[in-house]
């Protein structure tokens, strides 16, 4: 039985003290100088600034304790599964390869982003946060984010495009029920860069407003990492060391909280491949620059892959993936070769659903369907060797209904 987790990973000690690697700083929108933290806890909770800016402990600790309240909420539906797919390899005709993949659907919502929504209304419920303001693209976000703003007492509000809002009703049912005020919108683009820029603009309105962020930032990642320490002891009680270690990667937040943990030990064993769509390939045919990561310029630049923030991509399947920039710190690990990136197409990827729900019994989530088309494509190239391709589930395509769980 998985232990209890009380601690996060944080990676920028590694990054800076194994790795010799510099963090590029977070730059102020307007002046172009470093970003203070007196100026970035007006858009975000102080303590979640301070995860942004590495300031403090967050500079020099790799376990960072999580605070008793989030353990408990942890608890509640952590640890979650690491599952031996047999059915699948038997499927895909493989010898000796065995596949793994780490249940993050088995959450109250479907998916991981409760591991980071609880953890930013608690810090926000801290400070007396007003109003709790954030995007969501196909809902999971959303979801998360009103659930845990009910935990806290927090007023949440959420924007969405409006072609999301009506494809995934069934979600918005689930915000409102929540509590949360879900706020349908059109942009000229239809990213999430627009609607994070919608959401900025309604925290510009209060001081005592703050910005709920879902993918793309450090916190996000950082409070993700539960994922990957859950997994790191399940891998020793197993006792076995991943070839390949796989997650698909909208703003990173999933991905990074898989690997983060794992890297330090095993970067040379262990491939790390984070798959993304080729209708967005950030990582595959962006650059690495600064760029903003809402459309108008509100919020701090980072240096991360980028499309530029005003890429609009055609024909996109996973609206989750429907962002033009990556984690910063995932980022600089791509950049510098520690992790490999992948694209493939949506039709590519589409027939993973049927496959994977007739052989292991989950409608996956149309994003978690891109890693398990990398992980199929690594199986394949390892066929006829004794390898192990473990990949998360981040999300199935199940109805939520929180009042069974």
């Amino acid at each position: 039985m998985t232990k209890k987790q009380k601690y996060w990973y944080n990676i920028v000690p590694f990054i800076k003290e194994e790795l010799q690697l510099e963090i590029p700083i977070l730059l102020d929108p307007k002046t172009g100088e470093n970003m203070k933290l007196s100026k970035l806890s007006k858009i975000l909770p102080v303590e979640l600034a301070k995860q942004e800016l590495n300031i403090g402990k967050y500079k020099k600790e790799k376990l960072i304790e999580i605070p008793k309240k989030i353990q408990d909420l942890y608890e509640t539906y952590r640890s979650t599964p690491l599952v031996r797919a047999k059915k699948l390899e038997k499927a895909l005709g493989l010898k000796k390869v065995k596949i793994f993949f780490k249940r993050e659907d088995k959450s109250p919502i479907n998916s991981y982003k409760l591991n980071s929504s609880y953890v930013q209304a608690y810090f926000a419920n801290k400070e007396g946060v007003k109003e709790f303001i954030g995007d969501t693209g196909p809902g999971n976000w959303g979801m998360g984010m009103a659930v845990a703003c009910k935990e806290f007492g927090i007023p949440a509000t959420i924007y969405m495009e409006e072609s999301n809002y009506n494809l995934k009703i069934d979600k918005v049912d689930v915000m409102k029920q929540q509590g949360a005020i879900v706020k349908p919108i059109i942009t000229k683009q239809g990213t999430i860069a627009a609607s994070i820029s919608h959401a900025m603009q309604h925290v510009n309105k209060d001081e005592r407003n703050k910005l709920s962020l879902g993918c793309l930032s450090a916190y996000s990642a950082l409070h993700n990492t539960v994922i990957g320490m859950e997994l790191k002891d399940q891998l020793n009680e197993l006792n076995i060391v991943p070839d390949a270690v796989i997650g698909v990667v909208g703003g990173g937040s999933s991905f990074s909280g898989l690997v983060f943990p794992l890297i330090e030990g095993l970067r040379d064993t262990t491939d790390f491949i984070a798959v993304e769509s080729a209708r967005v390939p950030s990582f595959t045919k962006g650059t690495y620059r600064y760029e903003n990561p809402d459309l108008i310029g509100l919020m701090p630049k980072a240096k991360m892959f980028t499309l530029g923030n005003d890429f609009v991509p055609t024909s996109l399947g996973a609206s989750g993936l429907n962002y033009h920039g990556k984690n910063p710190l995932l980022s600089l690990l791509v950049h510098n070769n520690v992790i490999k990136a992948v694209a493939y197409e949506p039709n590519e990827v589409d027939p993973v659903s049927e496959l994977f729900e007739k052989t292991e019994g989950i409608k996956p989530a149309a994003e978690s369907c891109y890693a398990i088309k990398g992980a199929i494509e690594k199986a394949k190239e390892f066929d006829g060797q004794d390898k192990i391709v473990v990949f998360s589930l981040t999300g199935n395509a199940h109805k939520v209904n929180l009042e069974s769980k």
